[in-house]
């Protein structure tokens, strides 16, 4: 179903399908939909009911609708959506998002693009990203692409780094090496995320990141064979077998973003269980 995939960007083809809007105009802005309806620019709590035509890189077509609208409750800056789209064979509308961690299952709009391989990419089109998706939980986490830190740093680069490290996707080809519902400890020398070391719930460096994928793999998240992993993209990272580093020892000696701890323990690592 078009809408689905985690790396689908949407053009905007018609909005205000139904009566209530006529004449209406829609643009993205950091995680908000910004319309307006002759020249007026409308509240976010009058577009609910609002319906989006939209087409993917491929020109697939889709229906969207928004059935309400709420600030993020751990992050009043965010805009979330709850959006339905229309099953094409049925012509019902369905959830478009399943709920994550904490329970939310909404969407927000990002500007930009995704490629296959986990790139992001500065095009005049937006992503419809779930609160639970790799996407929006960077955002959440922190890592918002359209912010600069008062220090000059854009967090454009942070936020892909975030969504490979989410993915456990270490090649930085779009593969990803979790499964669902995984819990990590992550933080960063920004101090946009710090690591929160627990005694009764014992955890190991796992790996460090940037927009590429991993920059060192210490030990992968549901393995403990790093060579596995390593023979996927020979050369692409630094590995614990060949140089073992702590994480300020990576952090002084390579190009790093973010960092990230698996839970010693596999019951650890299960959202729900710590």
């Amino acid at each position: 179903m078009i809408g689905l995939s985690k790396y689908v960007a949407f053009a905007i083809i018609a909005a205000g399908a139904t009566p209530a809007f006529a004449d209406v105009t829609v643009s993205v802005s950091r995680t908000e939909f910004n319309v307006s309806e002759n020249g007026r620019k409308l509240a976010q709590d009058e577009i609910v009911g609002l319906e989006l035509t939209v087409a993917d890189e491929a020109g697939n077509i889709a229906d969207f609708r928004v059935e309400g609208t709420r600030a993020d409750p751990i992050d009043p800056e965010i805009r979330l959506y709850d959006v339905s789209v229309r099953d094409k064979q049925t012509g019902e509308w369905r959830r478009f998002c399943q709920p994550g961690p904490d329970g939310i299952a909404m969407a927000f709009p990002l500007a930009g693009t995704w490629t296959r391989g986990g790139r992001h990419e500065d095009q005049p089109t937006f992503i419809l990203t779930c609160t639970a998706g790799a996407i929006g939980k960077c955002v959440r986490f922190g890592y918002k692409p359209w912010k600069t830190t008062p220090e000059g740093v854009s967090l454009w680069a942070y936020h892909e780094a975030c969504t490979r490290m989410v993915r456990a996707d270490y090649c930085g080809d779009g593969r990803p090496h979790t499964v669902d519902g995984t819990q990590i400890d992550i933080w960063d020398h920004l101090g946009i995320q710090t690591r929160e070391e627990r005694t009764a719930h014992p955890e190991v460096f796992e790996a460090a990141w940037s927009p590429r994928g991993a920059v060192y793999l210490n030990i992968p998240r549901w393995s403990d064979d790093v060579d596995d992993v390593a023979r996927e993209c020979p050369g692409r990272f630094v590995t614990s077998g060949e140089r073992a580093l702590t994480p300020d020892q990576v952090e002084r000696e390579l190009d790093v973003l973010i960092f990230d701890a698996r839970y010693l323990q596999s019951a650890d690592r299960r959202v729900g269980h710590l």
